[in-house]
Formats: structure tokens, C-alpha cells, sequence
């Protein structure tokens, strides 16, 4: 039969102020490389540019498409019922 101690764990005698030789230290990413930290700041510039370029297309097809509904609703209504015969004398 065995002994209840031989089931336990072996304990490591540590002297005080000693880290245990199991525990290792959390690992850490290595400080960015100069061509890294360049090539982060100019991908965050290029993604400045788009988002101005993406933001002032997105407001001119807008402005299109207001154009487009105009033009086609005074087409099917039909120029002389939008602008009535003397029109411009109401100015």
C-alpha cells in the first residue's frame, strides 16, 4: 500500500525574495521598429484622406441625385404648369 505522500505534490524549497523557477514572467511585445511606427502614421493619414474624399463624393452625389428628382418631376409635370406664363413677373 502506498503512502498519502507520495500522491501530493513535490514542494520546491524557495529562499525569501526568490521567484519560483515554474512561474514564468508574462511575455512582452518587442518596442516598434522606426519603419513601423512611419508606416503606422502614414496608413493613419491615408485613412484621414479617404474618409474626406468618401465624405465630400458621398455629398456630391447627393447634390446629383437632388438635380436628377428636380429635373424629372418638372419634366413630367411639364414646363408651362411649373413655370405658369408670367412667372417672372411675380419677382
Amino acid at each position: 500500500m502506498t503512502s498519502p505522500s507520495e500522491y501530493e505534490p513535490a514542494q520546491a524549497v524557495i529562499a525569501p525574495g526568490e521567484t519560483p523557477l515554474h512561474r514564468a514572467s508574462p511575455p512582452r511585445a518587442p518596442r516598434p521598429s522606426a519603419e513601423l511606427t512611419s508606416a503606422r502614421e502614414e496608413h493613419a493619414e491615408y485613412v484621414a484622406q479617404r474618409e474626406r474624399a468618401e465624405h465630400s463624393g458621398f455629398l456630391r452625389a447627393l447634390v446629383v441625385l437632388a438635380v436628377v428628382v428636380l429635373l424629372a418631376s418638372i419634366w413630367r409635370a411639364g414646363l408651362d404648369r411649373v413655370f405658369v406664363h408670367g412667372w417672372w413677373r411675380q419677382w
